[in-house]
């Protein structure tokens, strides 16, 4: 997943890039268990514009503003009253606007909560405290509904929200039922998930556990995983123990294939 940080400010935006680029970065490199995350940089130039906090589609963003004195502040005062109202009154088919969040020089420089204007969401004191900013765009993200709710693994992608399987740009749509058991394999994958566990999972998600209703639930999700990778994966069973997403024995998918899906833009749901 790709995640857009435009940034106004050159001194911010030098840290940023610095952060980013570092081997232990304070900006996670995943999300959860297992997506991954891509952050992108994009300089803004000042003074601050409505379509900086445009929305593309498919795409999670924030804007930051490095803040040195009261004047910026004041700047972004005068555009909330002339030119954010037009943003937060669009049609409900139109993308709300991408959070703004304030990055001030310190603890003396920063305002109290009255000064902030209603279109920022957020404000962090300190440049240099990079692990905070990075928390603050995640917060902010989950906030507005911004971060694509996905469990990927390798070519698999399980889409929570939209209760989809994604193999290779192949879609095929998953029951209630069967959604938290995709999302207990696939976080699982290669190793055998105790049977003790899966009951477990259909209690918590309030199905009934009986040993046929369990059964039924991984056949029909085996067909499935086995149906949308052309039997690239599949549920195994090891005896006595428990089930686990492995490799299945489909034939590996031809050149003409892979090149004809490396030309296509990704899925998204």
């Amino acid at each position: 997943m790709k995640i857009a940080l435009r940034v106004m400010g050159e001194g911010l935006f030098s840290r940023l890039a610095k952060e980013i680029a570092a081997q232990d970065s304070a900006f996670p490199r995943r999300l959860g268990n297992t997506q991954l995350v891509s952050w992108q940089l994009e300089q803004l130039e000042p003074p601050f514009r409505l379509d900086y906090l445009d929305t593309e589609p498919n795409q999670a963003a924030v804007a930051l503003v490095e803040v040195h004195d009261a004047t910026q502040i004041e700047m972004l005062w005068d555009f909330g009253r002339l030119e954010y109202p037009s943003l937060c009154h669009r049609s409900e088919s139109d993308l709300p606007p991408v959070p703004l969040i304030l990055v001030f020089d310190d603890h003396p420089s920063a305002p109290t909560a009255l000064d902030i204007p209603k279109l920022v969401s957020d404000w962090v004191c300190g440049k240099d405290a990079m692990t905070e900013v990075a928390r603050r765009v995640v917060t902010a993200l989950r906030r507005h509904n911004s971060l694509l709710d996905e469990l990927g693994l390798g070519l698999l992608t399980l889409n929570l929200e939209s209760r989809r399987l994604i193999y290779l740009g192949d879609v095929i749509q998953l029951s209630p039922a069967e959604v938290p058991l995709a999302e207990l394999f696939i976080s699982h994958m290669g190793s055998v998930v105790p049977i003790e566990e899966v009951l477990l999972m259909f209690k918590l998600a309030g199905r009934a556990s009986t040993g046929s209703n369990i059964r039924v639930t991984i056949f029909q999700l085996r067909f499935k995983i086995e149906l949308v990778s052309r039997n690239q994966l599949t549920i195994t069973c090891a005896y006595g123990e428990g089930y686990a997403l492995r490799p299945g024995k489909g034939p590996p998918r031809v050149p003409e294939y892979w090149e004809a899906r490396q030309t296509m833009a990704p899925y998204h749901a």
